[in-house]
């Protein structure tokens, strides 16, 4: 049985949630159990952000979602110092490389795609649509709004880039540009 804690449930936190329900094992099954909202202030939700360690025992994973970077990041902290493992969220209908790596707490939404060896830290948030391209690299808590595309870049650590936006070959070092 696998329970998850999803911790906020404003827009961003009900995207994610629908991301939750869509993903199956292998055999077609729901990956979680039960799915259920920590928030201060919407009346849907369970508890309070602060009651997080009271609910350790019925839930093993706790996702962090909220928009804003720092925030965000807080979140995965506490979620991680009370025990709670922290899930990678892509739903069925993402496309994600089996060479690239997705750091624990990003969430890689419908027909996004994350490509040949791309790299996501923790916290990101992938957008519907968004193309992380061969080699890029997205550092802790990036969010590519929807259609953004990166390629042959490293976007540094929190950074928002806007919906529809292209950026090519931006941040990296030689030895990076050389690999790509």
């Amino acid at each position: 049985m696998r329970n998850l804690l999803i911790l906020g449930a404003g827009g961003h936190g009900h995207v994610v949630a629908e991301t939750a329900r869509a993903m199956q094992d292998s055999e077609g099954n729901p990956i979680y159990d039960k799915i259920d909202f920590l928030d201060d202030l919407k009346a849907e939700a369970i508890g309070k952000l602060q009651d997080l360690p009271l609910f350790k025992k019925e839930y093993q994973e706790a996702f962090p979602a909220v928009g804003a970077y720092g925030k965000r990041m807080e979140l995965y902290t506490r979620a991680k110092r009370f025990g709670f493992d922290v899930p990678v969220l892509v739903h069925p209908e993402a496309y994600v490389s089996p060479s690239a790596k997705i750091g624990e707490g990003s969430v890689v939404l419908p027909k996004a795609v994350v490509h040949t060896e791309a790299q996501v830290e923790k916290g990101c948030i992938l957008s519907i649509g968004s193309l992380t391209e061969h080699g890029a690299i997205l550092e802790e808590g990036v969010h590519l709004d929807c259609g953004a595309i990166i390629k042959g870049s490293r976007i540094p650590e929190g950074e928002k880039i806007p919906c529809g936006m292209v950026i090519e070959n931006q941040n990296m070092d030689r030895k990076e540009k050389a690999k790509n």
